[in-house]
């Protein structure tokens, strides 16, 4: 079973579902994390998804922290039942702690967009993951956003800052916004995230569109399933899937 554990889905900025379902038949994945974007806090379009096929797919919602019905808004969002986590970005959480406690002391996964990398919020990561309890994680989506410059990576080590937290999770995934498939700069980095967090922590995620194409997302996925990343066979089921089931779909 595979399992694209962070992929966008919506009628505006990105594809419609029948679109990431498509992707996702192109590359035989099994379930998918239907992720909102950026600036959209009407979290309708992924609810309906989600609660028209709950076994098929998982969603993240967003709440605007700036406003003060943030927390009214995420009652309403754990009462509904039907989205696991909430996506912020490090601003947000560096801007809104308290917001982002929320989330996780709710039972639900805060998962993570940071355009600049973690550093800048690796304490208060490690804070705010000590309030999440047995099931609940942050998840840092596109590895942290490392950076490659001149075909070296230039920024990323932050991230092992947070590999001994516990209930923090990385997505394997948005490679191809730091450099071109097959990513090769990134490779021994990942490599490394994987043997420093184990892959129980670590969860394949398309990122489509933004990944490109359907050509490019089946691309992207046969990287990791013919083990181009160089991370063993024995990694490779939980970063597959096992992870995001256990994560998403339990």
């Amino acid at each position: 079973m595979i399992i694209d554990a962070y992929t966008h889905c919506g009628l505006e900025k990105f594809r419609p579902l029948p679109d990431v379902s498509a992707a996702m038949a192109a590359g035989g994945v099994t379930r998918a994390v239907l992720a909102q974007h950026l600036g959209q806090y009407d979290n309708t379009y992924i609810r309906t998804c989600v609660a028209d096929d709950p076994d098929r797919y998982a969603g993240v919602g967003m709440i605007d922290p700036a406003q003060p019905g943030f927390l009214a808004a995420l009652t309403a969002l754990v009462n509904d039942g039907i989205l696991r986590g909430v996506r912020m970005t490090a601003a947000m959480v560096a801007d809104h702690p308290d917001h982002a406690a929320a989330v996780l002391t709710h039972g639900r996964h805060l998962v993570l967009y940071c355009p600049e990398g973690v550093a800048g919020i690796t304490s208060t990561l490690r804070d705010l993951a000590g309030l999440a309890g047995p099931g609940t994680y942050i998840v840092i989506c596109h590895l942290g956003s490392p950076t490659v410059t001149d075909g070296q990576l230039s920024r990323g080590a932050d991230i092992f800052e947070l590999a001994d937290a516990g209930q923090v999770l990385v997505t394997l995934s948005g490679a191809g916004m730091a450099c071109p498939h097959p990513h090769e700069p990134l490779q021994p980095h990942v490599r490394a995230i994987v043997e420093r967090f184990g892959p129980e922590r670590i969860m394949w995620g398309s990122n489509f569109p933004v990944c490109g194409e359907v050509a490019d997302y089946c691309a992207d996925l046969h990287l990791l399933t013919a083990d181009g990343w160089g991370l063993g066979a024995r990694a490779l089921p939980a970063i597959l899937g096992g992870t995001a089931e256990r994560v998403w779909f339990s």
